[in-house]
């Protein structure tokens, strides 16, 4: 027995190219709907890493950025600005400016200005919540893994005597705290 082949009558296909149509009317509304959403609507939201009160943490503070400004200049800006929260401590210090930086593969090396050592308060556990500061915000982008910090130019061992800076650091998750 052979299969027999079955003809479609006129009506028949013309429901059939129909149904096709929608259906591809509808994604390409879908479609729309979706560039629209996330090209217009969605705010370019970044993570910022300040300390907690008692300084043993970091926490996250999401934070809205300007699309039309380079966005590894302002994440330093908004981490020197400070906490919007009053839970949350100011990390650097507000003299200290980032000169320049440099992005290879996913290593981001950062140049800041003198002003980041010799402004800052102290302390083992401040340079810790400074440093990591820095480096969980940009190590929260995609495109970067890595950071390395230089002071005017140059690799320094340490930013004020406690933490190793001379190798580039990683995201550091055992001084974060979930919000």
């Amino acid at each position: 027995m052979a299969a027999q082949k079955k003809n479609l009558n006129g009506n028949q296909k013309r429901k059939i190219l129909l149904v096709l149509r929608i259906l591809l009317l509808t994604a390409a509304v879908l479609y729309l709907l979706f560039f629209l959403y996330n090209n217009y609507f969605v705010q370019n939201k970044v993570e910022l890493y300040f300390a907690s009160a008692d300084a043993n943490y970091l926490r996250v503070e999401k934070r809205t950025i300007d699309e039309e400004s380079d966005l590894f200049i302002q994440l330093f800006e908004e981490l020197k600005a400070g906490p919007e929260n009053s839970e949350l401590t100011k990390t650097i210090p507000t003299a200290s400016r980032l000169l320049n930086y440099e992005l290879e593969g996913k290593l981001l090396t950062l140049n800041f200005s003198l002003e980041l050592r010799s402004n800052h308060w102290g302390g083992s556990t401040g340079e810790i919540m400074t440093v990591y500061s820095i480096v969980n915000t940009y190590t929260a982008l995609a495109e970067v893994d890595k950071v390395r910090i230089l002071l005017d130019g140059k690799q320094v061992e340490t930013l004020v005597g406690h933490l190793d800076l001379t190798e580039p650091l990683m995201y550091n998750q055992k001084l974060t705290e979930d919000n």
